[in-house]
């Protein structure tokens, strides 16, 4: 208390919120990026996994790096990334393609950094590799299209930790908690894609190179289906109504003579009654 014998006001609150203030407005520590690396500058030696016969199997692996930046916040969906063979495509003694050979991959989709602890995302596409010299293009894919942040349970649970903590400990650090955005996923130019031929290359014939794709998946039991159906090539005719069941014929009613002969009525215009068909007989006269 003063000497008035006033209760002075206590500033901890208001330290406690402009605290809360600076470390929200603090731009936070970042990694510098790394320097990007020239275009065109593979590394001399053969592939990764060479060969040991003269067929390279379905499903090998080739390396890729890529030369443009793919960032979820900045990227355009459709946009064309282009990267380059680390290392040259050898089998059974035959550059199929050199080191630097160029490629690219489509941007399918991206999904930015949310509130939340939300991260970027981005889904990619492979192209065809095109091989130098040859008109067959070899289809490569990647082991997963869609790319996102991967954390592992450890650096899950130590964030949880410590948000807890500073829930407890720093005012209002529950709102810039549930308000904090996630990381946006980037990939730096010199970053290496792993990806796996669609098709096996067989060399045994160096003059002859083929390419075989797979035979599609058939079932034994189910009969294909096909989503879309052919149109006719002619407008068949309309199938006409069958005709309504008719009910058996029948015979017209036949004329059945009364017992007695009916009587006329009486009047002017009355026809003159008929004259028995019966004769009177004599005990009558």
């Amino acid at each position: 208390m003063n000497a008035h014998g006033r209760a002075r006001p206590n500033p901890a609150p208001a330290l406690g919120l402009l605290a809360v203030l600076a470390f929200a407005l603090t731009p936070q520590a970042k990694a510098l990026p790394p320097p990007s690396a020239p275009r065109g500058a593979p590394s001399p030696g053969p592939s990764v996994e060479p060969t040991t016969g003269p067929v390279l199997p379905f499903g090998s692996y080739l390396y890729f790096v890529i030369d443009d930046k793919i960032d979820s916040g900045s990227t355009k969906p459709g946009t064309t990334i282009h990267m380059h063979l680390r290392s040259a495509l050898l089998v059974n003694g035959v550059t199929l393609a050199p080191a630097g050979a160029p490629a690219t991959l489509e941007v399918i989709t991206t999904r930015k950094a949310a509130t939340g602890d939300e991260d970027g995302a981005v889904q990619v596409h492979l192209d065809p590799f095109p091989l130098p010299g040859r008109e067959q293009m070899l289809p490569i894919r990647l082991f997963h299209e869609y790319l996102t942040m991967e954390r592992t349970a450890g650096q899950l649970a130590t964030r949880d930790t410590t948000d807890t903590i500073a829930d407890i400990f720093v005012p209002f650090h529950m709102i810039y908690h549930a308000l904090r955005p996630g990381q946006q996923f980037i990939l730096p130019p010199g970053a290496v894609l792993r990806a796996e031929t669609g098709a096996t290359i067989d060399a045994s014939n160096p003059r002859a190179v083929v390419l075989s794709t797979p035979p599609p998946f058939t079932s034994t039991y189910d009969p294909p289906h096909s989503d879309i159906t052919a149109q006719p090539l002619y407008t068949p005719a309309p199938m006409r109504p069958k005709p309504l069941p008719h009910g058996k014929p029948t015979l017209p009613p036949s004329p059945v003579p009364t017992p007695v002969p009916t009587d006329t009525p009486a009047g002017a215009d009355a026809a003159p009654a008929a004259a028995p068909s019966i004769a009177p007989s004599p005990a009558a006269s």
